[in-house]
């Protein structure tokens, strides 16, 4: 079931116990006000992993424009009904572990850009012997 991403919002629903290790599709739905899906076609799309709730893009664990995560906006998803998807392979997040912080933000052009964020718990991977 995708995220819902309302404009009356910025809170993201919590991910706990994500394997570091593990690839992972996150899948958005922006709305209007009324309810009803955003046309994403013009717009731009981020997203990324933080270490601390207010880093920067620049200092992200993980962003959308990484080589390990792809952001879907046509073919398997349909933008002009607001939805898109976040791609991440397997072991993108190798050695990262703990508390952090997702961040999705849409920047029609023209318009106020809007950003929600919530917590990611990555589960660190077991060594086998």
């Amino acid at each position: 079931m995708p995220t819902e991403l309302a404009p009356d919002e910025d809170e993201l629903a919590p991910i706990d116990g994500w394997p570091a290790d593990s690839s992972r599709e996150l899948l958005f739905t922006v709305t209007l006000g009324d309810g009803s899906p955003k046309d994403l076609t013009n717009d731009a799309v981020e997203w990324e992993l933080l270490a601390k709730p207010y880093d920067g893009r620049d200092e992200a664990i993980l962003t959308g424009d990484d080589s390990g995560v792809t952001i879907q906006r046509d073919g398997v998803v349909d933008p002009t009904a607001g939805e898109f998807r976040v791609d991440i392979v397997e072991d993108a997040l190798e050695g990262e572990w703990g508390e952090l912080t997702q961040r999705v933000t849409v920047d029609p052009p023209g318009e106020s850009r809007q950003s929600w964020r919530g917590d990611v718990t990555l589960t660190a991977v077991g060594e086998t012997a």
